[in-house]
């Protein structure tokens, strides 16, 4: 079960923002960083990938055609949880959650529907949240629950996008673990958009970084993760070093003309 990626070419409002992307497969198991600057085509590729924007290419997921899924199928392969937060809307967070579930696996049984609601709720420590109203929630509160209707689906691919954005440190550590143990335990691929370099390296065991003017270097950190690459990607003067468990951690030190990009 791989995701492969040739020849994509991409646009948003009408602007190009890939042509001709061909990236190594991703295996199953992977979980993979997506980095870069702000507006270089992150969510893009993520809505891409989920079927949100048309593209030209070739997607392929476990041998499948992505473009030429069905909704329903589709539904049943991949997780998206899009950028912008779950709406403030009146429902319960155990009420959204279990619609998202029946709406992907209506082959489950009521009972299995309700253990994998219970389960994701505690693996994500929001056990607290689930009779809450998502309009009485924080940003983050809610942004946790939207992850929630993502991870209880089990689906063979989950695109995340700025998963924690809107969370402090402690929840950010707790989503990246759940992600972390979802590839790990079933196999399944993420990825997942993000600017804090040095978190995503801590968890992912890949990394797609997109420069600007549509280019694109997927490897492990070690492979990628370069002074250069650094310098023409985010127009900075950096360091990779490794901390005391041998963690990749990257250091900025200054920020480098406008001609560098």
């Amino acid at each position: 079960m791989t995701l492969k990626l040739q020849s994509v070419t991409a646009c948003y409002r009408n602007r190009s923002v890939f042509t001709g992307l061909t990236l190594p497969e991703i295996p199953a198991g992977a979980l993979v960083a997506v980095v870069g600057p702000n507006a270089v085509g992150k969510s893009t590729l993520l809505k891409s990938i989920a079927g949100l924007l048309p593209i030209a290419g070739t997607m392929t997921f476990a041998g499948e055609n992505l473009a030429a899924m069905t909704a329903h199928h589709r539904i049943r392969r991949v997780g998206y949880l899009p950028q912008p937060l779950p709406q403030a809307i009146p429902l319960v967070a155990y009420e959204t959650v279990f619609s998202a579930c029946r709406s992907a696996r209506g082959d489950w049984s009521r009972e299995e529907t309700e253990l994998a609601i219970e389960e994701i709720f505690d693996t994500l420590g929001i056990r607290q949240l689930a009779l809450r109203r998502l309009s009485e929630m924080s940003g983050g509160q809610r942004q946790m629950v939207g992850l929630a209707q993502v991870l209880v689906r089990q689906t063979p691919l989950m695109l995340l996008d700025e998963p924690t954005s809107a969370l402090d440190l402690h929840w950010q550590l707790n989503v990246l673990n759940a992600v972390r143990d979802a590839t790990s335990r079933t196999g399944s691929i993420a990825l997942v958009a993000s600017h804090d370099l040095n978190l995503a390296l801590r968890y992912c065991d890949q990394v797609l970084v997109l420069s600007p003017g549509g280019q694109a270097v997927l490897g492990t950190p070690a492979q990628v993760l370069t002074p250069e690459l650094l310098a023409r990607t985010y127009g900075i003067e950096a360091r990779i070093e490794q901390c005391s468990r041998g963690h990749p951690i990257v250091l900025a030190d200054r920020p480098l003309s406008a001609s560098v990009n």
